[in-house]
């Protein structure tokens, strides 16, 4: 059945709709993606994916999110419950329920789609613009975007684009930032769930301080301070209309269902 009335028989047997949250690593939670589900009361159980348990199933559920972290896909043997989040993801495609999956999340998802995920020629990190292409432009993902997306990189592997996907964003150092498989899952290279907190985490935790620093230079922090002054506002308002895009296309906000093409 579509999502959206998969999520209205849920109502009308008096379940409320609920989303599933996969967190990777302690520094990476649903952060602002968080943020406005709660704005729109919306109800999201966020499991740890080294803790456990996950579910078995997504069928108490109207849309997956999985988050990003240090793991690489092709590592199942040092962290197992990669192995049940693609099983999940799997689902998710093969029941048409909207799927969000970001950096390690969009890696799993191509993962699932046997596309390639290998290790990058550089450690991207820090604030970019992604290109949306001509299909991403149409993308009801993609809906109000003027063209590009502002977001948040730092990861050290890529994907290829599966066999059947669209590919909707895009970048000379990373041609392939994003892409959606059938209606509604979504592969996104890169973050959009910093909050201002997280994203002080990640820059003055010791450990990374000195990782950046390493990566970017000794000036990397002030450099990257500057780009939060001058982009981070964009990227807040970039975010929420992506996020509250797939919400729509998963149904749990109102408004006209968007329709992808089905690219497959």
């Amino acid at each position: 059945m579509e999502q959206t009335q998969q999520t209205e028989q849920m109502q009308q047997q008096g379940r409320s709709p609920r989303v599933l949250a996969i967190q990777q690593i302690w520094d990476d939670p649903p952060g602002s993606l968080g943020e406005i589900l709660a704005e729109h009361g919306i109800a999201c159980d966020t499991v740890h994916a080294e803790r456990g348990p996950l579910p078995n199933h997504l069928g108490d559920y109207s849309a997956l999110l999985v988050l990003g972290g240090p793991q690489h896909v092709g590592e199942e043997e040092r962290y197992p419950y990669l192995l049940q989040e693609q099983a999940l993801i799997r689902q998710a495609v093969e029941q048409d329920i909207p799927f969000l999956g970001i950096c390690l999340g969009g890696q799993l998802l191509a993962n699932v789609l046997g596309a390639e995920v290998k290790r990058h020629d550089f450690v991207e990190l820090g604030f970019y613009q992604v290109e949306l292409t001509e299909a991403g432009q149409r993308d009801p993902l993609f809906k109000g975007l003027p063209g590009y997306q502002q977001v948040i990189h730092w990861h050290e592997d890529v994907f290829g684009l599966p066999a059947g996907a669209v590919l909707l964003a895009t970048s000379p150092s990373t041609p392939h930032q994003a892409f959606r498989y059938g209606r509604c899952a979504y592969g996104l290279q890169y973050h959009i769930e910093l909050t201002p907190a997280m994203l002080d985490t990640w820059l003055y935790t010791p450990d990374y301080r000195e990782e950046i620093i390493s990566l970017l230079g000794p000036d990397a922090i002030e450099r990257l301070e500057q780009e939060r002054a001058r982009f981070y506002l964009l990227y807040r308002q970039h975010t929420r209309l992506v996020f509250e895009n797939f919400l729509r296309l998963a149904g749990l906000l109102p408004g006209p269902p968007a329709v992808s093409e089905q690219g497959r």
